[in-house]
């Protein structure tokens, strides 16, 4: 490791950072500067998490916390502030998806996922960005959807509707905060292959997908990237379509 982040170097919260596409979020962004607040529900893998971003050379705080509990937004905030002295970038990475015919689907399953992929972000956002607005600071926000915010796949009837309203709350708080110097836009990965991704998956998906293989967490991560950076100055309001084509067919 080098010298460690600039005390003036960015910093990012990432939720759901405990693994998968979160963890290659964070080590992307750490490898690219950003000292991190990474949260999930799960204090071992969030450890994990913050050990591979010292490995790349930055920092990270850890805050276990339940994205639906009404007083994480602030805690989260409280914690840049605390740890690093600013925030300049959220990426709301945490999601739950549950594959269920439309039939069979639990009472639970619906109201689970709205809450967690659509109510949790719009509270984190209004916390991080009226902080912003209230002290004419700029910064980005990158919410992370799904190609199934546009296309159709069976067995996921409420994930899908919380991807597809998490889409139009990115164009929303893109068309609100654009006044005020804050960019909101979402990056919707196809097939990504993760600790949980079932073998039989990784076998089959890739026929399907024009590229052949399945993406990487930190090909989402750099995505993210650019998205948060300045080099997307003029870009707000839209979507990264991370996919290896699959929305072609």
């Amino acid at each position: 490791m080098g010298a460690g982040p600039s005390p003036e170097a960015p910093v990012a919260i990432v939720t759901g950072a405990g693994g998968g596409i979160g963890r290659g979020i964070a080590i992307t962004l750490a490898e690219r500067g950003y000292r991190l607040v990474v949260t999930s529900r799960t204090a071992a893998d969030l450890e994990r998490t913050r050990e591979l971003v010292e490995e790349a050379g930055s920092s990270g705080t850890v805050v276990v916390a339940d994205l639906m509990d009404p007083g994480t937004p602030s805690l989260l905030l409280r914690s840049a502030l605390d740890s690093f002295g600013r925030i300049d970038g959220l990426v709301n990475n945490a999601a739950l998806n549950i594959f269920v015919p439309f039939w069979d689907q639990p009472d639970r399953n619906l109201d689970d996922m709205i809450e967690t992929n659509l109510t949790a972000v719009f509270f984190l956002c209004q916390e991080v960005a009226s902080h912003w607005v209230r002290n004419a600071l700029t910064g980005a926000i990158v919410n992370i959807s799904s190609a199934e915010d546009t296309i159709a796949y069976p067995d996921q009837v409420p994930y899908a509707s919380s991807k597809g309203g998490l889409l139009s709350v990115t164009k929303v708080l893109a068309l609100e905060l654009g006044p005020f110097g804050i960019r909101v836009n979402a990056v919707s990965p196809g097939s990504v292959d993760t600790e949980m991704t079932p073998d039989i998956y990784r076998r089959e998906a890739p026929k399907l997908i024009p590229i052949g293989r399945l993406g990487e967490p930190q090909e989402i991560g750099t995505c993210v990237s650019f998205l948060l950076s300045d080099d997307a100055s003029y870009v707000t309001g839209t979507s990264i379509y991370a996919d290896g084509g699959y929305m072609l067919l």
